[in-house]
């Protein structure tokens, strides 16, 4: 019969299987309690999150009336600038009208 290191072929099996086994058990055992750890902590984090989600929603609406605002101030300045064209023409029309008397 033949062997490795002195041991039988189905003793290296039975060896080999025993490693996976142990291995597979302690991958488990990782993957378990990371999902059990990240579990906990969005559990931790939810009230967090759901004031980040509000903030979130609250510049988005603030930041649409600043637009808002903004382009009325923009339609104001254009009517205050249109505004003092027509004084300065009127001013105008009255200095002529005062030199020709």
């Amino acid at each position: 019969m033949h062997s490795l290191l002195g041991y039988s072929w189905a003793e290296i099996a039975s060896i080999l299987a025993v490693i996976s086994v142990l291995f597979s058990g302690i991958y488990w055992l990782f993957r378990h309690g990371a999902k059990v750890l990240n579990n906990a902590i969005n559990i931790g984090t939810y009230p967090l999150q759901q004031q980040f989600k509000e903030l979130t929603n609250t510049i988005k609406r603030l930041n649409k009336n600043f637009e808002e605002e903004h382009e009325k101030l923009q339609r104001l300045e254009q009517e205050v600038e249109e505004h003092d064209k027509a004084i300065t023409l009127h001013e105008e029309k009255i200095k002529r009208l005062e030199e020709t008397k």
